[in-house]
């Protein structure tokens, strides 16, 4: 289906309801650690190179990243979540309060560690990732602890996303909860996936998937296919998980979308101008995709605005946030 032309004026109206539109992000939340330097040398113990550290940032990461997202979009964030009870989590509450979104929703975990992924970087160039984390699924306490918060703010919101980092948060018992939940409802309900639970997503609203994901989806393993096999796997996901809609991100070939009911599928082509760090550009894609959504937009128009915060996330380093006014300039430029 060709992408249809949307008027500055429509996209406007679009991003200008983001401010009324409340959204729920239920899932794992990481620090996004970077230490800068340089190489001069290479060490004399083994043929890896020696970086001099010169500084060190953080960043949030995961559901976190989501929330954040949102919040800079001018929606409004409630976030669902666990960390540990060690400096990582606290730093990473922190970060959240800067940000603007509220920590009141992260249960603290004694048995837990926040999960930080700490980059080594030298002149802008990764030179290795190093993931410190507890993997596993949530004690019977925990679970009830982040039940209590999501049932406490469900009424106060229009749509709900997951952000499935298979850390631990996102269980078969607890999302059947959250959906059950949400069905209720009839609430919209995103999902950001990850392999090994594609069969608990059936039936939600929307699914944003990679192209690796979209192969595990069915078991296959990945290879970089054209248009039309990404469309054979879109319709087969789309026919096996009884979505409604999916839309794939495809990395610097833009948003592939799916309509069940209109039977048609879309090929947004990207249109970033600088590909430079691909981290988090997922986040961003669920984050405007469910803004705009719930902002009254048609899942095409969704897919439009988030195809252009996606060009404007990978031109940075690391994960970034996306202003509404940033993405009108980016959208009404074309």
């Amino acid at each position: 289906m060709p992408l249809p032309r949307i008027s500055p004026v429509r996209l406007n109206q679009i991003v200008n309801g983001f401010s009324k539109s409340s959204i729920m992000v239920v899932g794992d939340t990481m620090l996004d650690e970077y230490v800068w330097g340089d190489v001069l040398r290479i060490s004399p113990e083994a043929p890896v190179p020696v970086v001099q550290v010169q500084s060190r940032s953080h960043r949030l990461g995961g559901a976190a990243n989501v929330v954040q997202n949102l919040k800079s979009l001018g929606v409004t964030p409630y976030l669902v979540s666990l960390c540990g009870d060690d400096v990582t989590g606290k730093n990473l509450r922190e970060k959240l309060a800067q940000s603007g979104c509220s920590p009141s929703g992260m249960v603290v975990s004694p048995r837990r560690t926040t999960t930080i992924k700490t980059r080594i970087m030298a002149r802008h160039q990764q030179i290795v990732r190093v993931d410190s984390e507890t993997v596993g699924d949530l004690t019977m306490e925990e679970a009830d602890a982040l039940w209590s918060r999501f049932s406490s703010h469900l009424s106060q919101v229009d749509g709900v996303i997951i952000s499935d980092y298979s850390k631990g948060v996102v269980s078969k018992p607890f999302l059947a909860k959250i959906l059950a939940a949400c069905k209720r409802r009839r609430m919209f309900v995103a999902i950001d996936p990850k392999e090994r639970h594609f069969d608990l997503y059936k039936g939600v609203s929307v699914i944003t998937p990679n192209l690796k994901e979209a192969h595990a989806a069915l078991g296959l393993p990945y290879s970089r296919i054209d248009d039309r096999d990404i469309e054979t796997l879109g319709w087969s996901i789309v026919r096996k998980l009884n979505l409604p809609f999916l839309l794939i991100t495809l990395s610097e070939r833009g948003l592939a979308l799916f309509n069940r009911a209109a039977k048609t599928y879309t090929h947004l082509p990207t249109v970033a101008q600088n590909v430079f760090d691909v981290t988090g550009a997922g986040d961003t894609v669920i984050s405007v995709y469910s803004a705009a959504i719930t902002s009254k937009a048609k899942p095409i128009e969704a897919a439009f605005l988030a195809n252009h915060a996606a060009g404007l996330s990978v031109a940075e380093l690391g994960t970034a946030c996306v202003s509404g006014e940033a993405l009108l300039g980016a959208c009404c430029g074309d």
